[in-house]
């Protein structure tokens, strides 16, 4: 097996996946977790990458081989835009807004309470600070997908 067939091999089976991510995630927009949405970006990223290489180094399109995969990695980035950067990119980034915000306002109350805090509120607030650490470095992340979008 050449090195062109394993790698549209890769990118068939990476593409794929991402697809599969997509669309199941669409079907969840507003109830994903944490580590799904980091899933999400990164196979965004993965497949994006490998697209990115194989369209510099596979670009003889005297070879149909190589025009089928450069083809097949057009309609990929297509669906990236389509269904990603238009559609789920903005919900998922909506949705992490408005859980920050729900922390927040929850926190704000939390430390509203007059008088000595027992020991299962303060710990309520330990445990509504650490979710809120990582909802804010996942839309940190989110962020800054959309701003290499802007740079691509």
């Amino acid at each position: 097996m050449d090195s062109f067939e394993k790698s549209s091999i890769l990118f068939e089976s990476e593409s794929s996946q991402l697809q599969d991510i997509i669309n199941s995630a669409l079907n969840k927009s507003q109830k994903l977790t944490i580590s799904e949405i980091v899933s999400v970006y990164y196979q965004i990223m993965k497949v994006s990458s490998i697209s990115k290489l194989l369209k510099e180094n596979f670009q003889t399109p005297s070879d149909p081989k190589h025009q089928s995969l450069l083809d097949k990695i057009d309609g990929i980035q297509k669906q990236i835009i389509e269904k990603f950067d238009t559609k789920l990119h903005p919900i998922i980034v909506s949705h992490l807004t408005d859980l920050i915000q729900n922390y927040n306002d929850n926190l704000k109350s939390l430390a509203k309470a007059t008088g000595e805090k027992s020991k299962e509120t303060i710990e309520k607030e330990a445990k509504l600070y650490k979710e809120l650490r990582e909802l804010m470095s996942t839309k940190e992340f989110t962020i800054q997908y959309e701003n290499g979008l802007k740079h691509d």
